[in-house]
């Protein structure tokens, strides 16, 4: 199974790696902050706050953090009200603008989040080491490259929240340019997310989600599959985050819509022809997308993204097995 999944990942596109790549990121926030009660969203949220804050007394308002960390408000506003209940967060009317909150950090969320930061920061160094680690220059060029696909201007010193040192809490001074890492999980995960909403809009309006239609596409590339098999793989995929139950019901849908056969069978699940229909269709609209996407940047850099991702992706998967087994 672990060696059709290198396989996979070898010939897969640049979009496909940035997914799984940021997927691998935050499954191993996910793991390093349980014990302190957060997710990487929320984990993203409070690292965001101080960084915005800078130590100082500002309090930004939850559309501003949504804007910084490219979350949608609504999503921000219910992280927002979990953080306040667990005693982390204040949120407050705005006395400049009645139907803004404005939030800010109470002193247990400034101990929890220095906490996070410095847990997140040995991660990264752990993650990144196979391309040389945070600060390298593959690191600064692949960050440059992302940034590059978001739109976004080179970084600046004390920009990314994450990036500053632990020592640093609740203290004006910021991190020098030499301590910052010019790769973190939050530039994985804003341009994952953003390339992951331009395939959720892909598909809007077809028979399938972005979801159904990564089945349709495993299923396209892959070799034939038992319906176990399947499930196992797809339930190990953790950029999916679901459980056998959810992954049988999304094919048991796929099925019921025609796109699917043989998942009641002792052969293999395979994609009916109206499947393959859509998927050559929404896969069309994909690569068209991409052109637009990834055209004009320099081959030799896209080249380099894609080998680094791939080393990082690799490095997430082997830790992940070795954490299991401890």
């Amino acid at each position: 199974m672990y060696v059709v999944a290198v396989s996979m990942i070898e010939r897969a596109t640049t979009g496909f790696l940035l997914w799984r790549v940021t997927m691998k990121f935050r499954a191993g926030v996910d793991r390093v902050l349980a014990d302190l009660g957060l997710t990487h969203a929320q984990y993203s949220l409070l690292a965001s706050l101080r960084g915005m804050t800078g130590g100082s007394d500002a309090r930004p308002s939850q559309r501003e953090l949504a804007d910084h960390t490219g979350l949608e408000p609504i999503f921000v506003s219910k992280l927002a009200r979990a953080l306040e209940q667990a005693g982390l967060l204040t949120r407050a009317t705005s006395g400049r603008d009645s139907r803004a909150v404005e939030l800010a950090l109470t002193p247990q969320g400034v101990e929890t989040v220095g906490i996070a930061v410095e847990r997140v920061q040995g991660l990264h160094q752990e993650l990144l080491a196979p391309i040389g680690g945070p600060g390298g220059a593959n690191d600064r060029h692949l960050a440059d490259t992302l940034r590059t696909l978001l739109g976004a201007p080179p970084a600046t010193a004390g920009t990314i929240a994450e990036q500053e040192s632990p020592r640093q809490v609740g203290s004006r001074d910021m991190t020098t340019p030499a301590e910052l890492p010019p790769l973190t999980g939050q530039d994985l995960g804003e341009a994952e997310g953003a390339v992951h909403g331009l395939l959720e809009t892909l598909v809007a309006g077809t028979e399938v989600n972005a979801d159904e239609y990564v089945v349709l596409r495993v299923l396209t590339l892959r070799p034939p599959m038992t319906l176990p098999e399947l499930l196992a793989f797809l339930t190990s995929q953790r950029q999916l985050r679901r459980d056998e139950e959810q992954v049988d019901a999304m094919l048991r849908r796929l099925d019921s819509a025609g796109l699917l056969t043989g998942l009641d069978g002792a052969g293999p699940v395979r994609v009916t022809a109206r499947g393959e229909d859509l998927h050559a269709a929404v896969f069309a609209s994909v690569r068209r997308i991409s052109g637009q996407v990834f055209g004009g940047l320099d081959p030799a850099e896209l080249a380099a993204a894609k080998r680094v991702l791939a080393e990082v992706t690799q490095r997430a998967l082997r830790l992940r097995t070795e954490l299991a087994a401890a």
